[in-house]
């Protein structure tokens, strides 16, 4: 049975520091092959540890997923602008894909920003990542314009897809 926790403090560090590890060692693996992109990861953890605040509330939320007491999975929730949150970090474990897991981590960040009281939520792809984007269409995410605060850099903007689910 999966369990959604949300994490309010810094109490869970060193799982969600193991966690980004995997994440951003996956993205990365992804992104190399794909377009020779190499990420400083350790610069990227650093940073958003550091950050951490920014996916606690009352703007944010960060959840985890976890079967047999092991954290399998994580997505993060931010505040963007005013009424607008991002999807950021979203990740399950190779070997709980498949399971539904991804969809109820989902499912929780869409409640909690709607209790946040977001009116859209935006997010950021590559345009290869088809299974992700699958399960964004099926949660009623649609294909937008790029949006100001997207950090995608203007040499692989015509690689990624950018994504939003209107809230109201």
């Amino acid at each position: 049975m999966t369990q959604i926790t949300q994490i309010i403090d810094r109490s869970q560090e060193d799982q969600i520091r193991k966690l980004e590890s995997e994440y951003f060692n996956w993205v990365n693996n992804r992104l190399n092959s794909e377009f020779q992109i190499t990420l400083d990861i350790e610069k990227m953890i650093t940073k958003d540890m550091n950050d951490m605040n920014i996916y606690f509330p009352p703007d944010g939320g960060m959840f985890l997923a976890e079967v047999d007491q092991l954290f399998i999975g994580t997505i993060f929730l931010t505040k963007l602008r005013q009424g607008v949150g991002q999807i950021r970090r979203m990740y399950v474990r190779d070997e709980y894909r498949r399971r539904g897991i991804a969809r109820k981590l989902f499912e929780t960040a869409i409640e909690s920003a709607r209790n946040i009281g977001y009116s859209q939520l935006l997010l950021e792809s590559p345009k290869s990542w088809g299974a992700a984007h699958a399960l964004y269409h099926d949660l009623g995410f649609n294909i937008v314009q790029m949006y100001p605060e997207s950090e995608v850099p203007e040499h692989l903007r015509e690689y990624w897809v950018f994504i939003q689910l209107n809230l109201e």
